[in-house]
């Protein structure tokens, strides 16, 4: 069992003042927490005329999300004005009536069935990949971030297009997502905090017209195609009666690009560093690989017997999730246990520090893959891991997710191992999503 505590932002002795608050949440998301965070069950706190509660025990998780889900159906302010000049009346951004025509729509695209299919998409891809590592000289230097980038933008755009976009366009599209992205990094602390505007802000308008280039791509592509039962796109356009137009599938495929892009690449470049760390670690993975694919090969069927590869995964989620925020705000007047929650709050359930919370986890923040496995003795609280959220709003493609990064690390874990120098490290960060703070340069050895 691995000792290894992977590296984490400084954790201030006591709270911030509200200036200080600001100016932490400027750089990212991460580092203005303070050490006591890390055990309290709930926490209000109130900057100018904004009351921002953080629900951080399972009690708390489940009245939010499952028990009281109606309430809290609005994404906050900052992420409807980060997201929807791209994803505008998406699964993503949108709550009410619509949330729930489109989530009954799209949910039966990844049953068991489809998600077959999906697999044999990643699989290839990652043989791929394989396949140019292994035409590359032992010891080879590999960015592993980029790298992992270039795998998943491969997958979905595979899933969500099929065949119709060339190497060209699939980096003509991915590249116009990315700048969206990198558009919506600066935090517009005004609207998170509900700050008057003479309060000086970051960020401006630029998003509106990274979001029409965006847009001009996917468009052309949903314009040439025509319905079947290979891709996402093919799937949108087969629904009876046209239940989507054309802007909501454009939307939908944006959605599904976004939620399964950076998140799945920065999952596999964290495991694959965290697994460089730890001799054991990688031990028992290489050996569980060898059990399992003994064709040399991986399918779906493989992923239950893949139970330490997905173990992995799993911590590797637990301690570097995606979106280590989620931010909702409060429709009318509610009540926890004995805490009044005003009508407008910001209500924050934060996976970064419930993952790390020292009540519920042992070692919160030593990387232990076992205590995802069925033989550990102890199982995780309920509602204190949640990388996909919960209740009705969790993530769709959260099996799709969990099946791309456990085939994914099999394939290419399989012949080869990533290993870092002496000193490196890496330091999370996050703006919008959580990531590592350079490209995690690693060596590459073939096994």
């Amino acid at each position: 069992m691995s000792d290894f505590i992977p590296p984490y932002p400084h954790r201030h002795p006591k709270s911030l003042g509200p200036m200080d608050t600001i100016k932490y949440l400027r750089k990212d998301l991460l580092s203005f927490w303070p050490e006591k965070a890390f055990s309290r069950n709930f926490i209000t706190i109130k900057i100018v005329s904004r009351s921002i509660i953080i629900a951080n025990c399972p009690d708390a998780v489940a009245h939010v999300l499952v028990n009281n889900p109606g309430n809290y159906e609005k994404k906050s302010g900052l992420m409807r004005k980060a997201l929807t000049p791209l994803l505008a009346e998406s699964l993503l951004v949108s709550d009410g009536e619509m949330w729930q025509k489109h989530s009954q729509l799209i949910r039966p695209f990844f049953a068991a069935g489809q998600l077959g299919k999906f697999s044999e998409v990643m699989v290839k891809a990652a043989a791929q990949q394989r396949e140019r590592w292994g035409n590359l000289p032992s010891g080879s230097t590999l960015p592993v971030l980029p790298e992992m980038k270039a795998l998943s933008a491969a997958i979905l755009c595979r899933v969500l297009f099929g065949g119709r976009l060339n190497d060209q366009q699939t980096q003509q599209f991915v590249a116009s997502v990315s700048h969206y992205l990198a558009t919506i990094e600066d935090l517009d602390i005004n609207t998170f905090f509900g700050l008057p505007n003479w309060i000086p802000s970051f960020g401006g308008n630029k998003t509106t017209k990274a979001a029409k280039t965006v847009h001009g791509c996917i468009d052309k592509i949903i314009a040439n195609s025509q319905a079947d039962g290979t891709s996402l796109l093919g799937l949108f356009l087969g629904l009876p009666g046209n239940a989507f137009s054309r802007e909501q599938i454009r939307h939908e495929l944006l959605t599904f690009f976004l939620a399964g892009y950076e998140t799945t690449a920065n999952t596999l470049a964290w495991a694959w560093y965290l697994i460089a760390q730890c001799p054991e670690v990688e031990q028992r993975l290489h050996q569980e690989l060898d059990s399992v694919l003994v064709n040399g090969t991986a399918t779906i069927e493989d992923v239950p017997k893949l139970a330490y590869t997905r173990a992995i995964i799993e911590e590797t989620l637990r301690l570097y999730p995606p979106f280590p925020m989620l931010s909702r705000e409060a429709k009318a007047n509610d009540k926890f246990q004995n805490h009044t929650i005003p009508a407008g709050s910001l209500m924050l359930i934060v996976p970064w520090l419930l993952h790390r919370h020292k009540h519920y986890w042992e070692n919160p923040d030593h990387f232990i893959p076992e205590r995802f496995l069925e033989s550990s003795p102890v199982k995780p609280t309920p509602y204190t891991y949640l990388p996909f959220s919960f209740g009705a709003r969790e993530c769709v493609a959260k099996h799709l997710g969990t099946v791309q990064t456990t085939l994914c690390l099999a394939v290419l874990a399989q012949h080869n191992r990533l290993q870092t120098r002496p000193g490196q490290t890496a330091n999370p960060i996050c703006k919008v999503m959580l990531r590592p703070d350079n490209d995690l340069p690693m060596d590459l050895i073939k096994r």
